[in-house]
């Protein structure tokens, strides 16, 4: 048995008067609804995550100074 069929066998003992089609209707909006609330969540976490890395002044940043190689010092 799946974990679905399981699902719908539940769902039918405790509402009687359901239909397995109807239950498993109701079963399948439900795993739908979880899952689009899920990625919401994921895209919330990765948007604050993405915020938080563009805000954090980075210490790794090398500062090229190939440029000025060329270019006498001034001391």
């Amino acid at each position: 048995m799946t974990k679905i069929n399981g699902k719908v066998e539940e769902l039918l003992a405790k509402h009687p008067n359901l239909s397995q089609a109807e239950a498993i209707k109701i079963i399948t909006e439900k795993n739908a609804r979880k899952k689009k609330r899920r990625i919401e969540k994921t895209d919330r976490g990765n948007a604050k995550k993405l915020r938080n890395e563009t805000a954090a002044p980075s210490s790794n940043v090398d500062v090229d100074d190939s440029e000025n190689e060329d270019q006498p010092s001034n001391t």
